[in-house]
């Protein structure tokens, strides 16, 4: 059984720098994440309330149901950026994409201090987070669960492979299954990583047994079937939300990796889910 992994944006906002400041964690039945960009203080946090103390360039992971209590230093006041978000597995199961699954816990470190070179690339990621702008939700949703994506990798090993290919390719495997709306050239892909295509070719071959481009449509299409069996949009709003030049290429490939067309694969899955 194969799952594919969405993070869906419930709520941004800001803990302003008021000296201070006491706030509890409201909203536990979300996955959130905590950036202090400025000042102290402290956190009660569990069932035994144990003391923390937090400061800039800190990076707190909450799962559903943890509480917290929030003081802020008056001569250091706290200023945090607080992200709220929901996990979900689609899990593919005897070619059929069953119901969503929420995922209550991340394996994610609950506290962690950055290095200041790591923290301004932290930063970066919130800003870019803050700033996803555009009237398609596809495209907002599709930035935002890249973005996030590379914060949770990057947060479950920050001492990434030194190995530059290896790097290259987690990089590019990562990009793909977070990018694959956007029009992708492999070529301009391995020169902005640093490794030449048939280099990044021979690594996605080792680590996937498929090629690059191979693994792109992989994405694409198990993308397709998501959208195709739990959404109503018409053809051309999947094509686009996958990447593909339009609803008659979109058909043509559907139907060469799946044997069916996308219509018909919509249907017959309909059918066929308990109701």
């Amino acid at each position: 059984m194969n799952n594919h992994r969405i993070y869906h944006h419930r709520l941004s906002y800001e803990k302003p720098p008021v000296p201070g400041w006491k706030d509890i964690r409201n909203t536990t039945d979300v996955h959130s994440l905590y950036w202090i960009q400025s000042g102290e203080g402290d956190f009660l946090h569990g069932l035994e309330e144990e003391q923390l103390h937090v400061k800039a360039g800190d990076l707190l992971y909450l799962k559903h149901g943890f509480p917290l209590t929030m003081f802020s230093s008056v001569d250091k006041p706290l200023c945090i950026r607080m992200l709220l978000f929901d996990v979900l597995d689609i899990p593919y199961e005897i070619d059929q994409w069953q119901k969503p699954i929420a995922v209550d816990s991340l394996h994610l470190p609950f506290y962690k201090s950055y290095s200041p070179e790591q923290a301004d690339w932290l930063e970066s990621q919130f800003s870019r987070i803050w700033s996803i702008q555009g009237t398609d939700p596809h495209e907002r949703q599709a930035e935002f669960q890249y973005v996030l994506s590379r914060l949770i990798y990057f947060m479950k090993d920050t001492n990434i492979s030194q190995n530059p290919y290896l790097r290259a390719f987690q990089q590019a495997k990562l990009w793909m299954e977070t990018s694959y709306h956007q029009p992708i050239r492999l070529e301009e892909l391995a020169r902005d990583l640093g490794i030449s295509i048939s280099q990044l070719r021979k690594m996605f071959i080792k680590h996937t047994g498929l090629s690059p481009k191979a693994y792109l449509n992989k994405v694409r299409n198990e993308q397709a079937k998501t959208l195709l069996l739990l959404t109503d949009e018409p053809m051309k709003v999947i094509a686009d939300a996958c990447g593909f030049a339009d609803e008659f290429h979109f058909g043509k490939m559907f139907r060469v990796w799946n044997g069916i067309a996308p219509a018909r694969f919509r249907a017959m899955n309909k059918s066929e889910r308990p109701s």
